[in-house]
């Protein structure tokens, strides 16, 4: 496995194979129920006991090649980068979420070409407990022939998606190039919750220990 995001309300976790197209649903009270009947398949081999596949699953969704990560947004749908077919895929969760997108559950809506090779991508508060929707970054690790060559190294792609619409309606509408360093991980929250200081408190203030 390589990605493992929980569902805003906590009830789920999606876990991306990289090289399975499917990602897996585990359902957190599922995973608590095996954990006290102890429905074991097995353990590792530090001994550390191996969940039951079937005790624990809730479902799976085929999504495209290579997933990694997943965002969530505000209609009930997740969004998994796909590394294989430089995309994002768009898929609706089930249980209480179906109820805000009125589609069928665990089932992929659309794949929206990235260049290229995506890993980490980033929602809107799309790994918190309410996310905001509207917009995502995805984090490519690579840009080719999207910009002007500045020389032998070329720079990693950041690409915004709309997602306010729903279906098929997820375009990229903004390139940024990134310079040297893969994307990993990254939080967007609204600017409004920032308060930053535009001086520091007090002549002598050390930044790095936040005392004088």
């Amino acid at each position: 496995p390589h990605g493992a995001d929980v569902r805003p309300d906590g009830k789920f976790v999606v876990v991306s194979g990289k090289l399975d197209p499917h990602v897996t649903v585990y359902s957190a009270e599922k995973i608590r129920k095996a954990m006290a009947g102890k429905k074991y398949s097995g353990s590792d081999e530090y001994g550390v006991p191996i969940l039951d596949f079937d005790s624990v699953k809730e479902a799976q969704a085929e999504v495209g090649l290579g997933p990694l990560h997943t965002q969530f947004d505000d209609k009930g749908q997740a969004y998994t980068s796909l590394f294989l077919d430089s995309a994002v895929a768009r898929w609706t969760l089930g249980g209480d979420f179906t109820k805000l997108h009125g589609q069928q559950p665990w089932t992929m809506v659309h794949k929206t070409p990235v260049q290229y090779n995506i890993g980490h991508l980033v929602a809107a508060e799309g790994d918190s407990v309410s996310p905001d929707g509207r917009y995502l970054v995805s984090m490519s690790k690579w840009s080719v022939d999207r910009f002007f060559p500045p020389g032998p190294l070329l720079p990693q792609n950041f690409q915004l998606l709309d997602i306010s619409g729903s279906g098929a309606d997820m375009p990229v509408i903004y390139d940024a190039p990134i310079g040297v360093g893969e994307p990993h991980y990254a939080v967007m929250i609204k600017a409004d919750k920032l308060k930053p200081w535009t001086v520091y408190p007090e002549v002598g203030w050390n930044p790095h220990t936040q005392m004088l």
